[in-house]
């Protein structure tokens, strides 16, 4: 359970850019599927309420003398510890709820600032805007976004405490891999191992990819099925999770002592995470960060590279977005400045027809000064 400090700064936080706006009311809303990133972890972060079996929402007030209420999905069990709010309804009607709330709070004039609109079907946010008043109803995602950017010191060490679990993920892998062995075997022990270490989840697939033929690379959701073969590179991209956390990380892995073809192209990958990491500070631009890693790329193989990482947190991926401003019709995406505590991932990646895939990847806390790594996995060719 997350301390309740941590909660108390986070509302104090959410309700003074809440005042800030005009905003009297904030409808939370969250779905448990991954449509888009961020919409599982908004009702979790306010309230400590996973959402699992369906869509949830919390009323919260900018008024602190006012209860919140906390309308869960469809379990039907509800232990009070997951959440700390104690105005609890089960699944029902989310618009009807809602105006219930406004009317017993007297707030039916009020102005209603919704957060994971991209989470509801298009025909329920018609419906609350028709039936709350379209004049009284705004976006306010980015308040919610904005404020799960920047981590805590207690979201910190949760994610530093996941990097601890993956690198014994890592380190498994490492020692189960041989020639012969399925990739779909290797995933299945990294996941034992981090689960016996208290990795509480896996933020998305366990991708263990093997070989050079790009049509069973380029399927790496599905992989598995490909035995590894001597001298073989192989791809491990994961994540585990700690009080909800996440960490991202990836690692290229050879089947035997590494070529020096390998260990040259892995070289460059580490120079562009490094000139990453160099230029990400408070203030800087995150498409700065994503040059920094891009032009050390494409001087290497003059590809056009972008996209060179994201913010991670509740979500494998989450707020900022490292070079994804090409993407014009989303805010989310946005070119925006790092602050510090923002905690990032950079991850470079290259695929090469005599190699196959290659990849680093690791988190990074923004501070004033600079970046601060938060694993200590070694930066090399893992060997197994």
């Amino acid at each position: 359970m997350t301390p309740q400090n941590e909660f108390s700064r986070r509302l104090k936080n959410v309700r003074a850019k809440m005042k800030d706006r005009g905003i009297d009311v904030l409808v939370i809303y969250s779905a448990p599927g991954s449509i888009r990133f961020g919409q599982r972890g908004h009702v979790m972060y306010i309230s400590g309420y996973e959402p699992y079996f369906g869509n949830t929402m919390v009323v919260l007030p900018c008024d602190e003398n006012l209860s919140p209420l906390l309308e869960i999905d469809a379990a039907d069990y509800f232990p009070p510890e997951c959440a700390w709010i104690e105005n609890v309804k089960p699944a029902g009607d989310h618009v009807q709820t809602l105006k219930e709330y406004l009317r017993e709070t007297k707030l039916e004039k009020s102005r209603v600032g919704v957060v994971g609109e991209y989470s509801m079907s298009p025909s329920l946010y018609a419906r609350l805007r028709r039936e709350i008043g379209k004049s009284q109803v705004e976006v306010a995602s980015d308040i919610l976004e904005s404020e799960r950017a920047v981590k805590s010191e207690y979201e910190i060490q949760c994610i530093k405490e996941a990097s601890k679990i993956a690198k014994k993920g890592i380190e498994a892998a490492a020692k189960f891999a041989r020639a012969g062995v399925l990739e779909a075997e290797i995933v299945g022990e990294i996941e034992r191992v981090c689960r016996k270490a208290g990795s509480q989840g896996f933020p998305h697939h366990t991708m263990v990819t093997s070989g050079k033929n790009p049509s069973h690379l380029n399927w790496w959701w599905y992989c598995g099925k490909r035995k590894l073969k001597q001298r073989d590179t192989w791809l491990l991209d994961f994540g585990t999770m700690y009080n909800g956390y996440c960490c991202d990380i990836s690692r290229p892995f050879t089947l035997g002592t590494p070529s020096r073809k390998q260990k040259k192209v892995f070289q460059v990958l580490l120079q562009a995470q490094e000139a990453a990491q160099k230029t990400a500070r408070e203030g800087v631009l995150a498409s700065e960060v994503d040059s920094a890693a891009s032009d050390v790329l494409k001087e290497a193989w003059r590809d056009d590279w972008w996209g060179i990482g994201h913010g991670v947190g509740l979500e494998v991926h989450e707020w900022p977005f490292i070079g994804y401003q090409r993407i014009l019709d989303d805010k989310a995406y946005r070119d925006r400045r790092l602050e510090a505590n923002m905690v990032i991932s950079i991850e470079p990646a290259v695929y090469l027809p005599e190699l196959g895939d290659m990849q680093i990847e690791d988190q990074f806390r923004v501070s004033k000064t600079g970046c601060e790594r938060l694993n200590d996995i070694p930066t090399e060719i893992m060997e197994s």
